[in-house]
């Protein structure tokens, strides 16, 4: 009796399955196989190669079953490929191209050498796919692939090119020129091609993607958040677009809307680079404590690259809340790498400073000079002088009132403060905003006094001075350019007390990527200064509508030299333009006053 070499049994496939997998109608299957297969939604690849591979043993000339099983084999090799099983994968191509060595065996070669790593073999055999069939597609694109790894631009784009303009609707080729662009900073020319790739199909997520990183990249951040929704609209567990959205809410000043799709972000990836970004969103809000958790966490998963710039985080951090065994601890880990050194002495001065060390600070200024601190140890000697100037500028029934107001641990309590500025007969509109649970953004800086008495009060502490900055910012204006403003404010007096006291455009320049990174309003401000200063006569006259205006009267101040008898001797239109201008005009006077 005959010995059976196979039991084949022909599975029926619905048409609709069989055309949108690449099946025939009439499937033959291995009778061992056959349970399986129809206990399955998809018929597993080795189930469907092995039966395949029988039909074909027993009718060698079945050009019908021969076709589909060459496909299949292409299909296990890409499998292989794609899980790194080399072996595997060539075991695949060889038996395609025993069978059948048409300008496929060619096009998945190159793609088999691309995966190794030998570029000029996959090369050759792309190629030699398209010289075999001049109209693929796929050819072109993956010869522009390689070209686009090998940085080789203008070839890439000659393909990917060749691919479009074969396909029309080839929305891989559209996607793939236009991150040729990206890659080389022409991002403006790379727009109308993911704006393509969308028009061809609506759900195209990665072309939202990148054209949401595009309009970052040219400062169009309002139209970039409009992207970064539309795409999460369709897939909500993007990690990268909620980053990049974080990017552009943070540039729009919508800090609470960036925490929150960084926190997102996060949630979806836990990467060093989104915890980076969250602690200094965190930071931005005052929030120290878990600006700090989650940049300690950053630190444990961080890449060699980035561990620096997070430990610096991290020192400033522990400077501001004022802990002195962190301080310790990762001053001495910043303190052994050159690139950071000076940083890392920068912060212990602060950080001595901030705890009344006067004497510890001049020995670490006298053994290691800091450009940033050339004029520190002449006001040392002369701090008590400095302070009293800085108490006389303060208004007493604000300053009380934040002393008043000062809770057990050492916060200032927003209501309570409000009840003791009104009981001190203050009633403009930002004591009522204290008591605001609404996060709602303000438009303009009224209660910019309480902020500039925070300042004087602080003294020459930097961790006090940053906490009590942000979390008055914050208190009155909540968060968008308020916060940017509140900021500014900070830096000038922190530049005039504790650093260099630096004409308006080093100032500019020293503090523009922090602000920008605040309010990229402010940021084309500065990139424009010259055209929105004022001479004095125009201040008194002129009233602050918006942040933008403070800004503007902020700018002017800063070069004009007048006297504070001057400033308070002449009726300011605006109450708040006339408060900033004798803050501004006092701290600078104290500043030039120790110059001389």
């Amino acid at each position: 009796m005959k010995e059976v070499k196979y039991a084949i049994v022909y599975l029926n496939i619905d048409p609709n399955y069989a055309k949108l997998n690449n099946l025939p109608v009439k499937l033959p299957i291995l009778a061992e196989d056959f349970q399986k297969a129809r206990k399955t939604n998809k018929i597993p690849l080795d189930v469907i190669i092995r039966g395949l591979e029988a039909q074909i043993d027993i009718d060698k000339n079945n050009r019908y079953y021969l076709s589909y099983l060459i496909y299949y084999y292409y299909e296990a090799f890409k499998k292989s490929l794609n899980d790194t099983d080399f072996e595997k994968a060539k075991e695949f191509l060889d038996k395609a191209g025993k069978i059948y060595p048409d300008y496929r065996l060619h096009f998945y070669t190159g793609l088999y050498y691309k995966k190794l790593g030998n570029l000029e073999l996959a090369e050759l055999h792309l190629k030699q796919s398209i010289k075999e069939k001049p109209n693929f597609a796929y050819g072109y694109y993956e010869l522009g692939n390689l070209m686009y790894e090998r940085n080789v631009y203008d070839e890439a784009i000659e393909y990917y090119s060749k691919s479009v303009e074969l396909e029309k609707d080839f929305t891989l080729g559209f996607l793939k020129m236009a991150d040729v662009y990206m890659e080389n900073g022409r991002f403006e020319e790379a727009i109308p091609l993911l704006q393509k790739c969308i028009e061809i199909d609506k759900k195209f997520v990665p072309a939202y993607e990148r054209l949401g990183v595009a309009l970052n990249m040219l400062q169009h951040y309002k139209d970039a958040h409009k992207v970064h929704q539309k795409a999460l609209e369709i897939d909500s567990n993007r990690y990268e677009i909620y980053y990049n959205d974080a990017h552009s809410l943070a540039r729009l000043g919508n800090h609470n809307e960036a925490i929150k799709a960084l926190e997102k972000a996060a949630s979806l990836n836990e990467t060093d680079y989104i915890l980076h970004e969250l602690a200094l969103e965190y930071k931005n809000m005052g929030r120290y404590l878990q600006a700090i958790e989650t940049e300690e966490k950053a630190l444990k998963s961080a890449s060699e690259e980035n561990k620096d710039l997070i430990v610096l985080t991290l020192l400033k951090l522990y400077v501001i809340i004022e802990d002195e065994e962190q301080v310790e601890k990762y001053f001495e880990i910043l303190n052994l790498n050159s690139d950071f050194h000076e940083t890392a002495v920068n912060f212990k001065v602060l950080f001595e400073l901030s705890q009344g060390r006067v004497e510890r600070v001049k020995e670490i200024l006298l053994k290691e000079p800091i450009s940033n601190f050339s004029l520190l140890l002449d006001k040392l000697d002369r701090l008590d002088l400095y302070v009293s100037k800085l108490e006389e500028f303060a208004d007493k029934n604000i300053s009380d009132s934040i002393f008043e107001s000062i809770d057990e641990l050492g916060n200032i309590d927003p209501f309570s403060l409000s009840e003791r500025l009104a009981t001190k007969g203050i009633k403009r509109p930002f004591v009522s905003w204290l008591k605001e649970n609404s996060m709602e953004p303000k438009l303009y800086p009224d209660g910019v006094e309480l902020l500039t008495n925070s300042l004087l009060l602080s003294g020459f502490n930097y961790g006090l001075l940053e906490r009590v900055a942000t979390a008055i910012s914050q208190f009155l204006w909540k968060d968008g350019d308020g916060l940017a403003f509140g900021r500014l404010l900070l830096r000038f007096y922190q530049d005039r007390i504790l650093g260099e006291s630096l004409s308006l455009e080093p100032f500019i320049q020293e503090n523009v990527e922090e602000i920008k990174d605040m309010s990229f309003t402010f940021a084309q401000i500065f990139a424009n200064f010259e055209e929105h200063l004022m001479d004095f006569d125009s201040i008194v006259e002129f009233k602050i509508n918006n942040f933008k205006d403070a800004l503007k009267v902020f700018l002017s101040m800063f070069r004009i030299q007048s006297t504070a008898e001057e400033i308070t001797s002449v009726n300011f239109k605006d109450h708040n333009t006339k408060i900033l201008s004798l803050f501004i005009n006092n701290i600078n006077s104290i500043s030039n006053s120790f110059l001389q």
